[in-house]
């Protein structure tokens, strides 16, 4: 069964009482106030080992302009992730970000300035890009791309970082949605879910589950396929770091 790690796209409340719910957290260094690196060390202590920080970069380096705003914001983001020992790094690009070819090229030159081994590197796209170019775009760059998997099926391979971005879809996913995402999730190592909405630890729960139980395939023409077909065997790919 795969490894369900979830949480939310902020630190709600305090630390200690935040990990006892949740198994993720997203951080936002300059975007949004975060402590000082004596603070976040003790974070880092705080929580097991297996709980995951999950780094954001800020807007500005998600815009890919270059120069100096974006070089420093990098970094400061990079030090933070450092003393988190974060698992995961996060790009989101914005709408004003299409996909073009010279934004390809912006986009993988950026990732070759992120840490290749130990860290899980994700990019979410927003705007006109199609599933397909998405993840065309993130297997040349070798990371992972981050879809809503509610809506859109996850490219094989043995990691999974998703978003269900709905507040009223996540506020209320129903049975069948529920088993669309736990389908979609099957056979994978390890899923980073984050949920946007008031009902996180409860679609948690209802997940795992779900992912606990052994599909009814006499059933299975009753639920939701995925709109790419998955295949029986998930081929670890490149995307994995």
């Amino acid at each position: 069964m795969a490894r369900l790690l979830v949480g939310l796209p902020s630190l709600k409340g305090d630390i200690q009482k935040y990990k006892d719910r949740f198994d993720l957290v997203e951080l936002r260094p300059l975007d949004t106030s975060l402590p000082r690196a004596t603070t976040l060390r003790k974070w880092r202590k705080a929580v097991p080992p297996g709980f995951v920080f999950s780094v954001v970069l800020p807007r500005v380096v998600g815009e890919l302009a270059g120069g100096r705003d974006l070089d420093e914001a990098l970094s400061a983001s990079l030090e933070v992730a450092a003393v988190l020992e974060a698992r995961c790094v996060l790009l989101q690009t914005p709408a004003s970000l299409r996909p073009t070819a010279s934004n390809r090229k912006k986009l993988a030159a950026l990732f070759e300035r992120l840490p290749a081994e130990g860290v899980v590197r994700c990019w979410e796209p927003s705007g006109i890009w199609e599933r397909d170019d998405i993840v065309a775009t993130a297997r040349a760059a070798k990371v992972i791309p981050v879809l809503d998997v509610a809506r859109d099926a996850p490219p094989p391979g043995p990691i999974v970082y998703t978003r269900l971005r709905a507040l009223g879809r996540s506020s209320s996913m129903g049975a069948a949605a529920l088993e669309r995402v736990a389908e979609r999730l099957r056979g994978r190592r390890e899923v980073f879910l984050v949920v946007e909405g008031d009902r996180a630890a409860q679609i948690k729960s209802l997940l795992a589950a779900a992912l606990a139980r052994t599909p009814d395939r006499s059933t299975a023409s009753a639920v939701v396929r995925p709109t790419m077909p998955m295949p029986s065997t998930l081929v670890a790919e490149d995307e994995e770091q």
